[in-house]
């Protein structure tokens, strides 16, 4: 059995693109053949892609940095780059995306086969034969290819399963798991025997020929007093309770006290997370095949007593014989059938309406322009303002030029004036000679001319 691990941080880098070429058509016989430089190859993508046949993210672990591929260069006679092979990265199904800086959600994969571009390619640069024009036979510009997308992202594997069975180590988790599903968990009788949640799927026709049902369910381990924070190995496991639509809350009735264990793993669940506290339980008391009848009866009143809601409500079972595994089965199908209905019925002016996002055409050529500071120009002699210019676009256009080149820094300031960014500068008191950050400290700088 492989090594369990539910959350890890990684870096992946897209691929590079490819860098057009700059070249002239020069063949015998053909006078003034022009420019024929093809374009670079786009940079290869990163995928994630959801895989229920995973059930841990081990390999993320073990290896923290992936790289796609960069896309070729152009070449002559319009020959363009190959394009980076996409890397596809497998993850479990329940794997949640967040930003590792500062933990905003990405993307939440819950589906099998279901995809999420995470960073993308950067886009190959155009050849030199893209830049003819009738005032520009001859260019000799080229663009570079853009860089790929990196970033530092958390996988944090949430197990999605209709039903959870939650109860204090050694409640027979795994052995009702093995009874009632496909899954084969470690079974031992001592405690924390289970160190990884464990999913088992349930055909309910097994319990009812009339049924044609199956749900997936899966055990929680290691919740004992204080494991919302890490006694146990609760901290580890809680996670995994949020994304189950129904609890099953597993007694041992042999316990010293199993309504206290009620009690415990409830004020766990709720210290942890609120939203806990509200989701759909079914209590079975489990090993009654060890329990006299006079012992189970009281201890059934005892939890009518305490807990009114309760009365009449209370499965009591053997999990090692399957005395009256049927029933419980059979309500747990029932409820998730209840529950799935309810959410089918939800209407769509029920669902809050989501803040619509700034079309990408928009966002690409939104430019904000701040003031950082004055500095001394030992060349002119003066004191000259450093202005920060955002923009997606413009980024975009120098990171992919060479400002070496006289043609480059044409282009360059061409887009300055064609994105509006000179008359903003202008506006805010910019003048010739101040200088221009592009993507702020540590990018690219040019000067403003006259």
């Amino acid at each position: 059995m492989s090594k369990f691990c539910d959350i890890t941080t990684i870096t992946v880098k897209a691929g590079k693109g490819g860098n057009g070429s700059s070249h002239f058509r020069r063949e015998k016989y053909i006078d003034k053949g022009g420019p024929d430089g093809g374009d670079g190859g786009r940079g290869g993508d990163i995928i994630l892609k959801a895989n229920e046949n995973l059930n841990t993210l081990i390999d993320f672990h073990t290896k923290k940095r992936f790289l796609a591929t960069d896309g070729g260069n152009g070449q002559k006679k319009l020959m363009h780059g190959a394009d980076g092979t996409d890397l596809l990265l497998e993850v479990p199904v329940g794997t949640l995306i967040t930003t590792a800086d500062n933990a905003r959600q990405l993307a939440d994969l819950k589906k099998h086969g279901e995809e999420f571009l995470l960073a993308r390619g950067g886009r190959g640069g155009l050849g030199n034969a893209h830049f003819k024009s009738s005032t520009n036979q001859t260019p000799t510009f080229a663009e570079m290819g853009e860089e790929g997308e990196e970033m530092r992202v958390t996988l944090e594997l949430q197990l999605v399963a209709d039903v959870g069975i939650i109860g204090i180590p050694s409640a027979g988790k795994s052995t009702l798991i093995s009874r009632i599903s496909n899954s084969k968990p470690k079974i031992a009788d001592y405690p924390f025997t289970t160190l990884i949640p464990n999913l088992g799927l349930v055909d309910v026709s097994r319990f009812d020929r009339h049924q044609h049902q199956s749900f997936v369910v899966t055990d929680i381990p290691g919740l004992i007093a204080g494991a919302h924070q890490g006694r146990g190995l609760g901290h580890e496991f809680l996670r995994h309770v949020s994304r189950n639509h129904i609890l099953l809350h597993l007694l041992d009735c042999t316990s010293p006290d199993p309504v206290d264990d009620f009690r415990t793993i409830n004020r766990e669940l709720e210290l942890y997370s609120k939203k806990l506290s509200l989701k759909t339980q079914v209590l079975a008391i489990n090993k009654i095949d060890v329990c006299t009848t006079k012992d189970l009866e009281k201890l059934i009143k005892k939890f009518e007593r305490s807990f009114p809601g309760l009365k009449g409500k209370i499965h009591t079972i053997s999990a090692v014989s399957g005395e009256n595994i049927d029933t419980l089965v059979l309500e747990l199908a029932a409820r998730i059938s209840e529950l799935k209905n309810q959410q089918a019925k939800i209407l769509p002016e029920d669902i809050p309406i989501l803040p619509e996002k700034l079309p990408a055409a928009r966002r690409r050529n939104t430019v904000t322009v701040k003031f950082v500071r004055k500095k001394f120009d030992a060349a002119r002699k003066k004191m000259k303002s450093i202005w920060d210019v955002h923009s997606e676009r413009f980024e975009q256009v120098v990171q992919m030029t060479d400002l070496n080149e006289t043609e480059g820094r044409e282009r360059v300031y061409h887009f300055l004036d064609r994105l509006g960014i000179t008359n903003q500068l202008r506006k805010r008191g910019a003048q010739p000679g101040d200088r221009i950050r592009i993507g702020g400290a540590g990018g690219k700088e040019i000067i403003i001319r006259q």
